[in-house]
């Protein structure tokens, strides 16, 4: 859940003879008002937050208005919209404004026990390759998560469903310039296991420092799971919101050790094993 309150940007030029004085800058309050949304593909639904507030308004700029405590919106489409809420508190107007993207929606859900929802996902630069010739994936996203896919081989040794480790290195705001700097990304977050299977184990470290630091409690979301002959399939999802994935991009570097932390499989996009998701698609 998103929270909008108030976006205040100052810019300050002085004379280089002359003092800023008491009246020379006019600024708004901060509003007391403020509000709230959830996503469900293109249509949001925005929510006043602040108890006591009447006379609500609701403008999506350019496009509609409505009146309410609650605001249900379909989007026409993915991309970045200025939203402004008006309303009475403590017996005066306000009004609370700011940009939000609206991103697309996804075809994957993780709760119908199949697969299938993922051959709807067809980008080219959304298709992942194990460097085994074998193990493939896809990746997608929406709003809310990045969705991952996995078909991993299990004949090499010591990569079986419950002894394969998997690794993830990834850049949430894809700078280079932040973060612990690996694989030629600068890795925000590191993580290590194999949550997949019933009695599975994941452990996450936090790099935005640019150390690595044991991190407990975040989550990952699981979906359906098939251990069939040679292969293992899953799919799960990692909460936009939690992991700072709020850019136009995410970096991933993406492979698997054995049980005995040998390498295993390097899933690759476009022949490359570090590689760039864009977040911004208009469909």
């Amino acid at each position: 859940m998103k929270k909008i309150f108030a976006l205040i940007c100052i810019a300050v030029m002085a004379a280089l003879s002359s003092c800023v004085r008491k009246g020379d800058l006019d600024l708004e309050p901060v509003p007391d008002i403020a509000f709230e949304y959830t996503c469900e593909g293109l249509t949001l639904t925005f929510n006043s937050v602040i108890p006591n507030t009447t006379d609500i308004k609701w403008e999506v700029v350019g496009l509609t208005q409505a009146t309410g405590d609650t605001f249900t919106y379909a989007f026409p489409e993915p991309g970045t919209y200025w939203i402004k809420m008006t309303g009475n508190y403590n017996g005066s107007e306000q009004t609370v404004a700011g940009k939000i993207l609206v991103a697309k929606p996804s075809p994957v859900r993780l709760d119908d026990d199949s697969f299938d929802d993922w051959d709807a996902v067809t980008y080219p630069d959304f298709q992942l390759v194990g460097d085994d010739g074998i193990s493939y994936g896809k990746f997608d996203y929406n709003a809310d998560y990045i969705f991952f896919f996995v078909a991993m081989n299990t004949t090499i040794p010591g990569c079986t469903a419950e002894g394969a480790i998997m690794n993830i290195r990834m850049d949430s705001d894809d700078l280079t310039g932040t973060g612990m700097s690996t694989k030629g990304l600068g890795c925000d977050w590191y993580l290590e296991g194999s949550f997949w299977w019933p009695d599975g184990w994941a452990n996450w470290y936090d790099c935005a420092s640019g150390d690595t630091e044991y991190v407990e409690g975040m989550p990952i979301e699981t979906g359906t799971y098939r251990d069939e002959g040679d292969m293992v399939y899953f799919e799960f999802a990692l909460s936009r919101k939690k992991y700072g994935i709020n850019g136009s991009s995410v970096g991933i570097f993406f492979k698997f050790y054995t049980e005995d932390w040998e390498d295993a499989i390097y899933m690759t996009c476009g022949d490359k094993t570090t590689y760039h998701f864009a977040l911004d698609k208009s469909e």
